[in-house]
């Protein structure tokens, strides 16, 4: 049958036609891949949650002869439901979801940058407050791209001074999430930040 399984997150769903859905899907070792899901149904509520954005879980495919191959079964690992709850840690999800798609390719084996993401989406809800995780995730995944020189040689880096630069060394490095929950990140460091990671990409 050339039945394959992989673990994946969801990143985003395309609806298609009536019942069916275009899953993008972020693996360790396949990168980010497109599954097509055919005749979703209400009788199979495991199989709608396991393909909505978020979830986490293993999938079973047969490999097409394009790069979109045959969604066939899988079987939930977290649907992150904490994160669901609440407005803004969903909202903070989402952007983790984006920042992937838009940075990486199809195919890519990225198992560091993996289980990075598992694991920012399995403690956001632990965070009263997104803006330190985001961050955070911004600077590790430019790290991961070799896009960021903490070194002092990169010139778009030189904006953070201070107080800002050790913040920044910390959000980059910091092992673990207690760490970050003594992070104080103001509005105007956490939109450096972000205007840091948009420039990087774009460069």
């Amino acid at each position: 049958m050339n039945e394959r399984r992989v673990e994946g997150i969801v990143l985003k769903t395309i609806p298609f036609k009536e019942s069916d859905r275009i899953l993008s899907l972020f693996t360790p070792d396949r990168g980010v891949m497109s599954l097509f899901v055919r005749g979703l149904s209400k009788s199979r509520p495991s199989i709608v949650n396991l393909t909505t954005p978020l979830c986490r879980g293993e999938f079973i495919f047969r490999k097409g002869r394009s790069d979109l191959h045959r969604f066939i079964d899988g079987t939930i690992m977290d649907m992150h439901l904490k994160l669901r709850r609440s407005y803004s840690h969903l909202e903070c999800a989402g952007k983790m979801l984006n920042a992937i798609s838009t940075s990486q390719m199809a195919g890519k084996a990225a198992p560091g940058l993996y289980a990075l993401l598992a694991s920012y989406l399995s403690h956001l809800s632990d965070f009263s407050e997104c803006a330190a995780p985001w961050a955070s995730f911004q600077l590790k995944l430019l790290l991961h791209e070799g896009l960021l020189a903490l070194d002092g040689a990169d010139s778009e880096i030189s904006s953070f001074s201070g107080e800002d630069w050790k913040t920044l060394l910390l959000l980059s490095h910091a092992r673990r999430f207690d760490i970050l929950k003594n992070v104080e990140v103001t509005p105007p460091f956490a939109e450096a930040v972000e205007r840091l990671y948009q420039s990087k990409l774009d460069s």
